[in-house]
C-alpha cells in the first residue's frame, strides 16, 4: 500500500469507523429535502413534474446547497457575475454544477478519511478536476491519478449519454474543497470515510506542505514528496 504522511500528530490507523455516504440517486430524495441560500428558481428552465430544478445566482454572493440530512456535504458556488442556470438539482438523481466555479466542500473530515466521489462531465466538454495553480483540492490530495470526465456522448455513456466516474481522495482532516476546471460535471454519489485505512509514516514529526512551481510539495524531516506520497 502505498504510504501517505498526515498532517497529524496522532497515527491514523483505519478511517472513522462512522463513514458519510451521501446518495442523491436515493430512492425518496426530494426537492424538499435540500436546503437552498442565495439562489432563485429559474422557472423557465425548470420542469418540477420531471425532477429538474435550475437556479440563478447573483455576481459575487456564494450560494450554499445541501441535503438536510447530510449538512456537512455542501455544494457552493460564487460567480463573478450574475449567473443563469449556475446549478440544478434533480431528486433522486444528482446534483449538477452549471460550470467551473463550483465548489464541492465537505466538512468535518478525519485525516486519512478516503473519499469517493461519482461523478460525470456536465455536457459536451470533458470535466477536469487537476488544478494546474496547486491550489486545489484543498486539506485533500488526490488519489485517482487521471481526475478527467470524459463529455457527454464519450464510449462508455450509459442511456443518457453519461460516463460516470469514482474519483478517489484522501482527506487530511477539516473542511476539504473539491474544485472542476471546466465545463461543470454532474454529482451523484458522496462517500467519506469509506474503504481501508490510510496508513501515517512517521506521524511524531510535523509535515510542511508549500508549492513549487504551481505543484503541491510536502516537507518532512528535510525529504520532498509530491501530494501522492512519493519522494521527489
Amino acid at each position: 500500500m502505498k504510504k501517505f504522511f498526515l498532517f497529524t500528530a496522532a497515527v491514523v490507523a483505519a478511517l472513522t469507523v462512522n463513514a458519510k455516504v451521501l446518495d442523491l440517486a436515493a430512492v425518496g430524495t426530494s426537492i424538499d429535502q435540500w436546503t437552498i441560500s442565495e439562489a432563485t428558481l429559474n422557472n423557465d428552465n425548470s420542469d418540477p413534474d420531471k425532477g429538474k430544478y435550475v437556479y440563478d445566482i447573483k455576481a459575487g454572493v456564494p450560494s450554499e446547497s445541501f441535503v438536510n440530512a447530510e449538512p456537512d456535504v455542501v455544494f457552493q458556488i460564487k460567480n463573478g457575475s450574475d449567473k443563469a442556470k449556475a446549478f440544478v438539482v434533480y431528486p433522486g438523481k444528482c446534483y449538477e454544477f452549471g460550470g467551473k466555479n463550483g465548489i464541492l466542500i465537505l466538512k468535518n473530515t478525519n485525516p486519512g478519511d478516503k473519499i469517493l466521489l461519482t461523478v460525470a462531465a456536465k455536457g459536451s466538454t470533458a470535466a477536469n478536476f487537476a488544478d494546474e495553480a496547486g491550489a486545489f483540492p484543498v486539506n485533500a490530495v488526490a488519489v485517482s491519478a487521471d481526475l478527467t470526465l470524459p463529455a457527454k456522448g464519450s464510449d462508455g455513456a450509459d442511456e443518457q449519454g453519461y460516463v460516470w466516474k469514482e474519483l478517489e481522495y484522501t482527506a487530511l482532516g477539516g473542511e476539504v474543497q473539491i474544485k472542476e476546471f471546466a465545463g461543470g460535471y454532474r454529482i451523484s454519489k458522496i462517500q467519506v470515510g469509506a474503504g481501508q485505512g490510510v496508513e501515517n509514516i512517521n506521524a511524531d514529526v510535523k509535515a510542511v506542505k508549500t508549492f513549487e512551481n504551481g505543484q503541491l510539495v510536502i516537507i518532512k524531516n528535510g525529504v520532498r514528496y509530491n501530494a501522492l506520497g512519493a519522494q521527489l
